[in-house]
């Protein structure tokens, strides 16, 4: 059964790119992207003045702007705890990591696309998603990292939930902005160990956090 590591987007992207313009898209995108025309802007983005207009800019011109592969497109902590560019087997993250998209559905890293702005948890993207994103994981066995919004776009039935937890003074907490680098170095720990199955998680020891079976934990000293 061939393993997929479910990954999240990044709101944080790179500008510009290289590679054509998209110039058309179909179904369910294309949809999402007559939905984000008749929205109201301040509603569907949550940002004010510069980053307002530039997240307008972005989707106003998505089919038209330069694109790139997936994985440079897409910055922030997650990705740079990834560090893509200094793996030595690329093909295997090529390969096994799908990011869960709110305007493309599941992105290979290698698939090109335009900067663009569009939240899952809004134009009920996840919901539009749910049945395309869980028809290409069947008989697939899936590591899931995603935030619990992006997990309301995917369904499978082989697989495991990963999560980092803080501990302190025994009560058990999210690990937060805190746990996007951590998982950044997780993925990038499994592409280049090869592991595929979850008893192996056991031997992920970074930063502190442990595998109990269930859930990477980190005990903080009050």
């Amino acid at each position: 059964m061939k393993t997929i590591i479910l990954i999240p987007p990044s709101e944080g992207k790179a500008d510009g790119g290289k590679n054509e313009p998209l110039k058309s898209v179909s179904g369910i995108a294309a949809n999402l992207i007559e939905a984000i025309k008749e929205a109201d802007p301040k509603k569907l983005y949550g940002l004010k003045k510069n980053a307002l207009e530039k997240a307008i800019t972005a989707n106003k011109n998505v089919l038209s702007s330069k694109t790139m592969p997936a994985i440079e497109r897409y910055t922030g902590v997650v990705y740079d705890a990834i560090d893509y560019q200094t793996l030595k087997n690329k093909s295997d993250f090529d390969e096994k990591v799908l990011i869960v998209s709110g305007l493309f559905g599941l992105v290979r890293p290698t698939d090109l696309i335009p900067d663009y702005r569009l939240k899952i948890d809004k134009l009920k993207a996840a919901k539009l998603w749910l049945n395309s994103n869980s028809e290409q994981l069947k008989d697939k066995f899936v590591i899931d990292l995603l935030p619990q919004a992006h997990k309301k776009a995917v369904n499978y039935d082989h697989g495991i939930e990963v999560e980092f937890v803080l501990k302190k003074a025994g009560k058990k907490m999210p690990a937060g902005h805190q746990g996007k680098h951590i998982k950044g170095r997780f993925i990038r720990w499994l592409i280049e160990n090869n592991i595929t199955d979850p008893k192996h998680f056991k031997d992920f020891k970074e930063e502190g956090y442990k595998w109990t079976g269930e859930i990477f934990l980190k005990e903080i000293q009050p």
